[in-house]
């Protein structure tokens, strides 16, 4: 009696495992590629809803690497407030050196919106502050920066006004107002605007500048331009 042999199972060829090449990145883009992933993260979570590992995963490094980088997570998200704090103090600095007219308040705020109402810088500052690390932001001197130009800008627009250019005190507050209000705006939009009835984001958001503007100009003593 002839004696049957098992049948042989067919192999499954199996899908080739060609690892897809890393990306080698210098130390100073993989140091970017952390600092980056960190700042979107907390962005969407809040430095108490992040932590190293969560880190690491969303930059493809290895945990080792974010801490020999920047050590404790503490000193990770303190890089990560101070890197904004410069981006957004050198964005200020460019846009007015890219302004060659002194801009009156309207077109102040039109030149800055793209920062002044980007969620993702108002909602790091934003946490930055309700976690008690506002102090990482270190915005003095970029403030200051600004406040220069300011002064030098809008003593120019009120003296074609025939007007008397405001005090270095009066510009001071007027631009703490401008930014609170840009930034409380942005943050709250989404929320408010609904509740009134308003769904054009982009009609609304220039309706406040011009408003923002008339209220600026009015705390400066600055006749607001004609057709406004």
């Amino acid at each position: 009696m002839a004696t049957r042999r098992p049948a042989r199972r067919e192999k499954t060829p199996r899908a080739s495992r060609s690892p897809s090449p890393s990306r080698r990145r210098s130390p100073e883009q993989a140091r970017e590629a952390i600092l980056e992933a960190a700042e979107s993260l907390l962005s969407e979570r809040g430095p108490d809803g992040v932590g190293l590992q969560a880190v690491a995963r969303a930059a493809g490094v290895s945990h080792g690497l974010v801490t020999h980088y920047f050590g404790t997570y503490e000193s990770l998200v303190r890089e990560v407030f101070q890197r904004r704090a410069r981006l957004l103090a050198d964005g200020f600095w460019q846009r007015m050196l890219e302004s060659r007219e002194p801009p009156d308040i309207a077109q102040w705020l039109e030149l800055f919106s793209p920062l002044l109402q980007d969620e993702g810088n108002v909602r790091l500052m934003a946490w930055a502050l309700l976690t008690g690390r506002g102090e990482h932001l270190a915005l003095g001197q970029g403030l200051r920066r600004v406040m220069d130009v300011l002064e030098s800008q809008v003593d120019r627009v009120a003296t074609v006004q025939g007007l008397p250019p405001p005090s270095r005190e009066a510009l001071e507050m007027t631009l703490l107002v401008g930014l609170c209000a840009a930034q409380g705006y942005t943050l709250a939009r989404h929320m408010l605007l609904p509740g009134l009835g308003r769904t054009e984001y982009a009609q609304a958001d220039a309706r406040f500048r011009a408003v923002l503007a008339a209220l600026l100009d009015a705390a400066l003593g600055l006749e607001p331009p004609r057709g406004r």
